[in-house]
């Protein structure tokens, strides 16, 4: 494990990893109406779920240039929805990136859909505009090319990317054993799950 650590977190000091969040979701089944990020989760800190995963991201980058003696950052790409973005942006403005660099925080938005009923028709908000939806974490890839964020991972070095979902509490970002278990293996993909 230790060796699968020091890979990952030689990656991150040299620049070559960034973490995608998938927070396009809104808070309606948590029963607020902004984005799920912003969401309370009630611990005794009072901290969002933005706030815990930019304090981490922000943690590891620390770790791995303390450890390699280089000064250290994680791009976090953040993908928002159309009803999510400005608040999301805002927010961040607010609480002043949660100690990130701004030019490291980078927003993106997912596209849209049109709405269609269970039996195929096309639902309309109006008489003449459709009604439309995100297209959800399967928009990723579409999103990413649109959007120019694969142009800034490119130029920025960027070779290995950990996606992960908002609100997923218990998230280890950019976990740096599981990216050099990745690279070790030759893997050019990964996926992480947890048995319950």
């Amino acid at each position: 494990m230790e060796a699968y650590r020091n890979i990952g977190l030689e990656k991150i000091a040299n620049g070559e990893v960034a973490v995608v969040l998938l927070a396009g979701g809104q808070g309606t089944r948590l029963g607020v109406d902004y984005p799920k990020g912003m969401y309370d989760v009630n611990l005794p800190s009072k901290k969002c779920l933005y706030q815990l995963q930019g304090e981490r991201l922000g943690r590891i980058a620390e770790v791995a240039a303390q450890k390699y003696n280089k000064r250290s950052h994680i791009p976090w790409y953040i993908m928002t929805s159309e009803a999510t973005k400005e608040k999301t942006r805002d927010y961040f403005a607010r609480k002043n990136y949660f100690g990130l660099s701004e030019e490291n925080v980078i927003f993106f938005e997912q596209n849209t859909l049109p709405c269609m009923s269970f039996d195929g028709k096309i639902i309309m908000d109006g008489k003449d505009k459709l009604s439309k939806a995100p297209d959800g974490n399967g928009g990723l890839y579409k999103a990413l090319g649109g959007s120019k964020v694969l142009d800034d991972m490119i130029s920025r070095g960027i070779k290995h990317i950990h996606v992960y979902c908002v609100d997923n509490i218990l998230i280890k970002m950019a976990d740096p054993v599981f990216i050099g278990f990745c690279i070790s293996k030759n893997a050019q993909c990964g996926n992480k799950v947890s048995h319950c």
